[in-house]
């Protein structure tokens, strides 16, 4: 990859897991190079603007790393949005982009409200159907708190995302009830009846999971024009061809509606009031949505650590690349 795509892709990966987000952090580094060997993503694809206006634009990643051509259509819908008050950017043809938090905190960091969405392969089941039928409905948010951590959300809208489980299996272990079905629609705590038996996650609320993961793949599937349903190809079963998935991005200048000095204030004593309420008891404290990732990632002192399973992945990976000995003299240094 290019310096600036391999720059943006570690960052969102290395970011990821400092905030605590396992299952879509450093944990997934193999993954996607085994998708860059495999052909499945380009390396050297080329984010091409299809359509757009002042406030919009419609781009093709060109079958690209997904990280990468998110984090520059990212960048893209924040400079449409400081010019026009919002900005929504949608991405066909790409590939898995990791989490979708990322992007939606690198808005808030930027002083901007934003909405991220992506459609994915079908992995949860919906009701009425046996097994696996639709994405699970990756979903971020981000609001820029003036005194404090941005506001921050990065949800699957099933009940647990699908890395959870593969993260247990790489463990041994078990996932609580609940969490998947088998193949025939069984509920099961067997990772692999998920991962390799064709079973499904199951969504968040049953119904209402399900209705939110279908506004997420209409606009970031449908309407960006790429892959939805079964056409999309699973990147971690089918790392030869390119998933075709789409992203959609919706920016947010808050001070389209008042002043800065305003939202900030009114920002402030609605964030007061949540975590001033009467604590239950043994509750040292009310967290708003990314405040533990925050406390996670400053606590970190820019520090990975990381699970066995996880470092003995990224070893194997750097001796099987030849960069064992880069990474013993990172490691020495450090």
């Amino acid at each position: 990859m290019s310096p600036r795509d391999a720059a943006a892709a570690s960052q969102v990966l290395v970011r990821t897991t400092l905030r605590g987000v396992d299952s879509h952090g450093i944990a997934y580094l193999h993954a996607y190079i085994a998708q860059l060997e495999a052909g499945g993503a380009d390396p050297r694809a080329e984010l091409q603007i299809l359509r757009q206006t002042p406030s919009t634009a419609l781009l093709d990643a060109d079958g690209g790393n997904g990280l990468a051509m998110m984090s520059q259509a990212t960048q893209l819908a924040l400079e449409k949005a400081r010019l026009s008050a919002s900005a929504t950017v949608l991405v066909r043809n790409s590939n898995h982009f990791g989490a979708a938090g990322h992007y939606a905190l690198v808005c808030a960091e930027a002083g901007m409200i934003a909405l991220v969405l992506g459609n994915s392969n079908p992995i949860m089941q919906v009701p009425g159907a046996r097994t696996r039928s639709i994405g699970n409905g990756a979903t971020a948010y981000g609001i820029p708190v003036p005194d404090g951590p941005p506001i921050v959300l990065d949800i699957a809208l099933s009940v647990v995302a699908g890395g959870k489980v593969r993260m247990a299996q790489r463990r041994g272990e078990s996932v609580p009830p609940g969490w998947i079905v088998d193949a025939q629609g069984n509920p099961t705590q067997d990772p692999a009846d998920f991962l390799d038996r064709g079973g499904a996650l199951l969504p968040v609320g049953a119904h209402k999971g399900y209705g939110l993961t279908v506004l997420g793949e209409i606009l970031a599937g449908v309407l960006a024009g790429a892959s939805t349903g079964p056409e999309v190809i699973s990147w971690l079963k089918s790392p030869t061809l390119p998933a075709r998935i789409g992203h959609y991005i919706y920016v947010l200048d808050p001070e389209a509606f008042m002043a800065a000095g305003e939202f900030q204030a009114r920002l402030a004593s609605y964030r007061d009031g949540i975590q001033g309420a009467p604590r239950a008891d043994g509750v040292e404290r009310i967290y708003l949505p990314g405040e533990i990732e925050h406390d996670k990632e400053q606590n970190s002192s820019r520090v990975l650590e990381l699970e066995s399973v996880v470092w003995d992945g990224l070893t194997s990976l750097a001796q099987r690349l030849g960069l064992g000995a880069t990474l013993d003299a990172a490691l020495a240094s450090s």
